[in-house]
């Protein structure tokens, strides 16, 4: 292109000058082009609590997600919390979990550890009710664990996490030390044997308010799917053991054998309304949902 002479120092100045804007307009359609690309929407809800990197929830529940839960605060009583060990679908209302699930492996045990302090779980969305251990003072009933403490010994700081009022719920003191308890012991026997379990545990039903904040669970019960050593989550089949118990949350039940509350994943399923080993077949749901363990 021609130019008037004496210009050419003129025009050198102006795309020096404009090179800057230029590159800066550049760096920024291209941000916006990340920031809107598929895998960031502007409108999507950021859940609060995420699983460890490269981790991701259906893989640490082999058996599938009973109630659907998600990390989405605008469902605050089916809201999916990932800790390091255990996922869990939390109730707000309730102020405790609806169900907790875990695995359990000779490497989790380990030696006693000192008893932990409760403690509020801080990964809840901030417009969630805050639970505290004072909520379960004067009630009557015991800070019971859905995951064991001692399920968790091999790791202080994976143990702590079981201290989270998230994994407590109100116990009757005779269910929590002795048919509850005696089934979690009996459970990390067969641990120690070589077995890998694989447990849901949660509750339903109300029996009143602790301190009007935590609901007094009814009913309190446990699935556990026994895996022989060696095997995983892919070699479950028919003849899988399925341990179920379904126990009231009552004071009197410390003669009470946890054997005596045995029934059927269904039957579970009916008075919950979850949808447990959903990700198995019809048939083998149908074999193993409907047997009860003897």
């Amino acid at each position: 292109m021609m130019r008037p002479r004496g210009t050419g120092n003129s025009w050198m100045r102006i795309r020096l000058y404009l090179l800057p804007t230029v590159l800066l307009a550049a760096f920024f359609a291209a941000s916006c082009s990340s920031f809107y690309s598929s895998d960031n929407h502007a409108d999507e809800v950021r859940p609060e609590n995420s699983a460890p990197a490269g981790v991701l929830p259906a893989e640490r529940l082999p058996f599938g997600n009973p109630s659907s839960a998600k990390a989405n605060p605008s469902d605050p009583d089916n809201y999916l919390v990932v800790k390091s060990t255990f996922i869990l679908s939390y109730n707000d209302r309730r102020g405790t979990a609806n169900w907790v699930a875990w695995q359990t492996t000779k490497a989790d045990l380990g030696e006693r550890l000192a008893r932990g302090d409760f403690q509020p779980d801080a990964s809840l969305p901030s417009n969630f009710r805050r639970i505290t251990p004072n909520d379960y003072s004067g009630s009557g009933y015991d800070r019971g664990h859905l995951v064991p403490s001692a399920d968790r010994f091999a790791d202080g700081a994976v143990n702590a996490e079981t201290f989270q009022m998230s994994n407590i719920v109100p116990q009757a003191r005779s269910l929590n030390q002795f048919p509850w308890e005696k089934l979690e012991s009996y459970s990390r026997s067969l641990v120690r044997r070589g077995f890998t379990l694989f447990t849901y545990a949660g509750v339903y039903g109300d029996l009143g308010t602790s301190r009007n904040k935590v609901v007094i669970p009814a009913r309190c019960w446990k699935v556990i799917v026994v895996l022989p050593p060696g095997k995983t989550a892919a070699d479950i089949g028919p003849e899988t053991r399925i341990i179920a118990v379904d126990m009231p949350n009552v004071d009197s039940l410390r003669r009470r054998s946890w054997r005596e509350f045995r029934t059927s994943v269904r039957s579970i399923e009916q008075a919950t309304g979850y949808d447990l080993l959903s990700t198995l077949s019809a048939a083998l749901q149908e074999k193993l949902e409907t047997s009860v363990d003897r």
